[in-house]
Parts: C-alpha cells; structure tokens; sequence
C-alpha cells in the first residue's frame, strides 16, 4: 500500500439511501429531487480523445470526492454522464458509488428480495437496467441481454473517458448499517463478510439474472472500498445490538479487510483503497473506534462529516448545517451553536488521533436543511415548521444568500423559507481553510445534487490555484498555475513532472507534445516561500505589483483591478506566483 493512497460521502435517505446527523438522531426524510436533464456526452474540454488529462497527484496534491447514488439514475434525470457533460469528471479524483448492501444474510449482497428489513439489494440500478444512448457515457444504448448493463456499465465507460479517477463501492449508509453488527461478531463472520465484498465488488462476480451478471464481468470496476457503517459503537437508523463490542469489531474487521484488499492487489498489481465515512458527534466518533490509532494505520483517507450540525430534527429553530466554525445563537450569548460542532475542531480531532493530512478530507452538502414560518433571516431565529432537505440545484434560486462570516457558512432566505447549505462562496471559501489548513482535500454528499457542477468546480478551481496540498512530494519545484505568467527558464511541476519554460507562456498547460514547456529529466527544489502578502479584499483597489495571498499562494497585480478575485480569470489582472507561508 503506497504512503499517500488517495480517496468518500454520504447521503440524505432516499429509499435505501443514508442520511445521519452523526448526533444520534433518527431522521425521516423524503425523496430529495434530482438534478438536470441528461444530454449526450461531450468530448472532455482541450482533450481531442474525448479522455480527461491524468493527474496522479490529485487536483494540485489534493483529493476531491462525489458520491453518486445509486438510485438516481433509474428513478431521475441525472445520470453517470452528466458527469461527463457538466465536467464534473475533471474536477474530480475519486467517485464513491452508493451504496452496496449487507444484506439480511450478514453478506456483500445484491440480492432483488425483501427481507424483515427491507430491500436488500437493487441488481435492477446496479447492472440490469439498460441504458439508453442519449443516456450513455460512450453515446451507444445497452441491448438485452448484455451481461453488464445499468450503473455498473456506466462506471466503466466513465473510466475509460477518466482513467486516473478512482471509483471506489461505499458499503452501508445510513439505512444499510443495520446489519454491520451483527456481520462483524465474530473472526468467522468478519472472514465470510470481508470475501464476499471483495468477491463482488473486486473480482466482479455479480449474481446472474438470465443472461447478465456472471463471474467476473464487473471486474476493474472498483479500485476500492469505502465503509460507511454509521455508526459502530453508538446508534444510527437502529440500534445496535452489541454497543460495547462493536469498536473492536469494527476495527478488527477493517485490519483485515485491508489485509485481504492487499492481497488480491499483490496478485492484480492493483493497490485497492481503503476508505471511510468517519462521524461528526464525539460519541460515534470515539466509541466507535474512528479516532482509534488502528484505524489510521490501515486506511488511506477519511470523508469526515462538514455537514448536518443543525438541521430540521430541530423542527423550531433554523442553524448552520455545515459551519466551519463554532458560532453562537444569537438569544444566548456564550452558549455554542449546533452543540459546539464546527468543521475546523472536528477536523482537528482527527488530525490530534494521529491521521496523517492527506488521510482527512472536509465533507460539503449539495443540499440544504429548510425551515418555513421564518421572519427573521438570523441563523438561530425561530422557525415555524421544518421542510427537510432539498438539493442545491433546486434552491441556489431561492430568495436572496446570505453569508455568516462568524460561522463561515451560507443560507439562503425568501421571506418564509430559510436554507442552510453550501453555495460557491462557502466551498470556496472551505477549500481554501483547506489548503492553508494543510489537510487532504474535501468530498461531496452527493454529487447529483449539484448544478452544472456549480459546487464541484468552486472546489476543484479552488484547490488548482492553493499551495500545493499533502500529496505533491514536498521537495518538489512550485507547482504550474493557469494564470500565472511564466518567463524562459521558469521551473514548475506539473502531474508530477518538472517543465522548464522555453519561453513566455501563461494559460499553456505543461505536457502537450509540443509547446512552451519542456520536461527537465530531474527534480528542483523549490525555493524557500516568501512570506504571504495581505489577504485579497474584493472592495479593495490595486495597483500593478502590488501583492495579496489567497489560499496560502502570492499574486502580483499586472494592472490596477477592483473586485478581480485571484485565480478566478486564467487571462485576468494577476499573476499566480508561489506558495507562501
């Protein structure tokens, strides 16, 4: 397994789906609605193969993660190859597929039967429903009787047009964790769970219905698993059966599943990832065993919960869902909002048990907690009923946005309804605490609620133009920026190889076959960072040369701007220079 394996999420229950405020709390939510129509796929932007550009060392050394779940597609508008047509396969390094099933039978699953606790699989979304061209990655319909059909199909073609994005199984959720514990019991049970999901999700022998499924036709699919069990040692949507057992469990069954993971790798020659969905709440966090160092020591990275600190189980009162920072209610000055949580500590408390940076990554909602009956658009203002949760796509119109720069949240209010959720500005404004934080990346639960990829770009352009994140090697020459204004004899590196500039370039990408950059065959590096200008302020005028950081990186000004946001424009009035500190 490699130092810095890189890859999570998390849902809002949709039929099989999850939802979970990690604060033992038992929600009841409808179906959330579903993104824009699909269209046929497009040829990636600047790419004549209709491929997506590989980046091994992320997007500028982080790591950015959607979870796709499984339901939409079958049951909405959004499909695997909107990823392709929004571009929101360019922004990211990892897709996590939700979810797989521990089934009634204490096994990895896709078994079309109703047991006592509901549906225990959905082979029909997973790999039998055909998809239509208009539909499809490649533009060609499934026809029947093809052996792999549905979503699982989908993820393929996705590979081929993005061959460095992982795609990673996540295995629970918040309906889906029933049977964890009682799979995880025993050195027997945790043997028969731990090989039955790499038989099926890895080796790819999915169960046959007439003439698809079969062995091995999901093979390559998945490079990884992602365990959202939520929650060991503390309750989710049922009670567990065995409280104080589960943290060993829970622990001893990820020991060896990463055990097993790298075994079928040695004989693969894959490096299969092991990640997780880790809790907000201290009880889950703790009790369960996340914060345990035997679990830091077998995993490549955690999705850590950013969101549903507050939401609508508190049916009189409105709040942040996903604030970076603690804040106070407004009626009970020193009395902490949303029990204290707040992104920055949480993620803290992971780094404090012993994670490394790039194993933590900050999770972002693309949808909202809503509240009607609301006079008053301050966060904690009472509220006269809950609505629930509603995606992004359906509410960046609503009202007017509001930003608590206190809490480092966004919310939006029209009057009556008042939603907590993330817009551009707050992912923004995260990836780039992020970056200058120094940890691993950030995920998103889930990515079909986003719009024309809105959300998923504010981040991905976010994270391109910070100082470089946890997994570019730290003695590497500064990394290449769009906008930034190169001279000959300039050094930058770029997916991991060092370019020398020929000549003036900016916008230019290093690794074209022919161009400004030429590969220089050795390692520089980079120069001690200067000291960091002051903070860009958009209502601030500047001046050709004067200096500002944003994201832990300087930009010159190269003519008098006003409210130009650094990094924004590739051809605009700054120029990305290098980090600082």
């Amino acid at each position: 397994m490699s130092e810095q394996q890189s890859d999570r999420r998390r849902l809002r229950g949709i039929l099989q789906g999850s939802a979970a405020a990690g604060l033992i709390v038992t929600l009841t939510l409808g179906p959330a609605a579903l993104s824009a129509t699909a269209a046929a796929p497009q040829k990636a932007p600047g790419t004549s193969s209709g491929t997506v550009a590989p980046d091994p060392d992320g997007i500028n050394g982080y790591n950015a993660v959607g979870y796709f779940p499984a339901w939409v597609p079958p049951g909405g508008d959004y499909q695997v190859a909107d990823l392709v047509r929004t571009g929101a396969v360019s922004d990211l390094t990892h897709l996590n597929y939700a979810f797989g099933n521990i089934t009634s039978d204490l096994v990895c699953d896709i078994a079309d039967t109703v047991g006592p606790e509901g549906i225990d699989g959905d082979p029909d979304a997973d790999y039998l429903h055909l998809v239509a061209a208009e539909d499809s990655v490649d533009g060609v319909g499934d026809t029947a009787g093809q052996a792999l059909a549905g979503n699982f199909n989908q993820l393929r073609e996705l590979k081929a047009v993005a061959p460095e994005l992982k795609i990673l199984i996540s295995i629970g959720g918040w309906t889906w964790s029933d049977n964890y514990s009682d799979a995880v019991a025993t050195p027997e049970s945790r043997a028969r769970l731990v090989e039955s999901c790499i038989d099926l999700y890895i080796r790819g022998n999915l169960p046959v219905y007439g003439a698809q499924g079969g062995e091995g036709v999901a093979a390559g699919i998945f490079d990884g698993i992602d365990i959202d069990w939520e929650w060991p040692g503390a309750d989710g949507e049922h009670p567990s059966p065995r409280p104080e057992e589960d943290q060993e469990n829970f622990l001893a069954f990820m020991e060896l599943l990463r055990a097993r993971l790298d075994a079928v790798g040695a004989e693969t020659g894959e490096d299969y990832l092991l990640t997780g969905f880790a809790p907000a709440g201290w009880w889950p966090r703790t009790n369960g065993g996340w914060v345990n160092p035997r679990l830091s020591a077998v995993i490549d990275f955690l999705n850590v919960q950013g969101y549903d600190y507050h939401g609508t189980w508190v049916a009189d009162r409105t709040g942040h869902q996903g604030n970076l920072h603690k804040y106070e209610w407004p009626d009970t000055p020193g009395s902490w909002a949303n029990w204290g949580l707040a992104a920055d500590d949480l993620l803290g408390a992971y780094r404090a048990a012993g994670y490394r940076d790039d194993q933590i990554n900050l999770g972002l909602a693309a949808y909202g907690q809503g509240w009607s009956g609301v006079t008053d658009p301050t966060p904690g203002a009472a509220a006269g009923a809950p609505i629930g949760t509603r995606n992004y796509n359906l509410l960046r119109s609503v009202g007017e946005e509001y930003y608590d720069e206190t809490a480092g949240a966004a919310y939006r209010w029209d009057g009556n309804e008042w939603w907590s959720l993330d817009t551009p500005r707050s992912v923004t404004d995260k990836a780039e605490w992020v970056a200058t934080s120094g940890y691993g990346g950030a995920f998103f639960w889930d990515i079909t609620g986003d719009h024309e990829n809105e959300l998923g770009s504010a981040l991905a352009d976010t994270l391109r133009l910070s100082t470089p994140g946890p997994l570019v090697a730290a003695d590497a020459s500064d990394p290449w920026y769009a906008a930034g204004v190169y001279t000959k004899g300039d050094v930058v590196t770029h997916d991991g190889v060092e370019y020398a500039a020929k000549w003036w370039t900016r916008n230019q990408e290093p690794g074209a076959s022919f161009g400004p950059w030429q590969p220089t065959g050795t390692v520089t590096p980079a120069p001690a960072p200067a000291a960091c200008g002051p903070a860009w302020s958009a209502g601030t005028a500047y001046f050709k040369g004067d200096v500002v950081s944003r994201a832990g990186v300087n930009h010159t000004a190269l003519w008098w701007t006003l409210g130009s946001r650094p990094g924004a424009d590739v051809k605009g009035a700054w120029d990305e220079g290098s980090p600082c500190v």
